[in-house]
């Protein structure tokens, strides 16, 4: 007969657990005899007819819980797990900053060329925001142009300008609004403590303004951010592969099957969200 995962393949012969009979004399072996069958008791308290031990019930059992441990409880410490290390990976730091109406400087002299300099007043504990975090943006803008650099370019010395009077500049990454304008201009800044350095030079943009406005955002990710991203993404698949291997090895198959129907289940549910997709949209 086929196995059934549910309560095993024992076969059950009645026969076999018959009582065993035993004989009651007095000494000697005289005196009056009194026979009678002995019935085993199994480990649960229950019998079967003539002493069988019925544990169909309990292997039945067994099975079903193995089942819904690998169809519901499994998922569920994963979402929980999954959860628990995405919140891990956004405890970082947000922050940003937007100054207006810049102060006019003065100029300064860069590869021969001259640049009007601008300043920009930022909070006071702005040079902590600008050096610590994973990652950040500074923006600086007018009429019809705008101009970025962020934290990977920052510092790479095919970038970096001395003026004249011997300060470093870092060069921003300019452009325009509309196609149809000349070359955008060229864009210099230069950060000390609470205070914004801008050098700007035209560049033949005569429909470019002059620097209007600065902003920064940053964001601080943890350092162990990839390596989380890494255990989430992975923590699903190893999980129930190892699951239903598991399962198999250990003749617990009905865990293994609970798995198998979770992901069934989930591969049947994208299935009819696509289709209902295709159905609603005409695609």
């Amino acid at each position: 007969m086929e196995e059934d995962w549910w309560g095993g393949d024992e076969s059950q012969d009645p026969a076999s657990n018959a009582p065993k009979e035993i004989v009651i004399s007095g000494p000697g072996g005289s005196g009056n005899t009194l026979t009678g069958g002995i019935n085993q008791i199994s480990e649960d308290g229950q019998n079967g007819v003539w002493g069988e031990v019925d544990q169909q019930d309990s292997t039945r059992s067994r099975s079903v819980t193995w089942f819904l441990t690998g169809l519901i409880v499994i998922p569920v410490l994963l979402g929980g797990a999954s959860s628990f290390l995405g919140s891990m990976a956004e405890t970082g730091g947000y922050d940003e900053e937007y100054s207006e109406n810049p102060v006019v400087i003065g100029s300064v002299t860069i590869d021969d060329r001259t640049f009007e300099t601008y300043g920009f007043s930022v909070s006071s504990d702005f040079h902590y925001d600008f050096d610590d975090p994973s990652f950040w943006n500074i923006g600086i803008g007018g009429d019809n142009w705008g101009s970025s650099i962020d934290s990977y370019d920052f510092g790479d010395s095919d970038l970096q300008a001395v003026d004249s009077q011997g300060s470093q500049w870092q060069s921003m990454w300019s452009y325009t609004w509309h196609s149809e304008f000349s070359n955008p201009p060229e864009i210099y800044i230069r950060v000390e403590s609470d205070f914004v350095h801008v050098a700007f030079n035209l560049n033949e943009c005569s429909e470019c303004g002059q620097p209007e406005y600065f902003s920064y955002y940053s964001e601080d990710y943890p350092e162990n951010q990839d390596a989380i991203a890494m255990a989430i993404c992975l923590l699903w698949p190893v999980t129930i592969i190892a699951g239903v291997v598991w399962g198999y090895a250990t003749g617990r198959k009905p865990f293994a099957y609970g798995l198998m129907s979770f992901c069934a289940l989930i591969a049947i549910g994208v299935i009819l969200l696509f289709g209902f997709l295709v159905m609603a949209f005409g695609w």
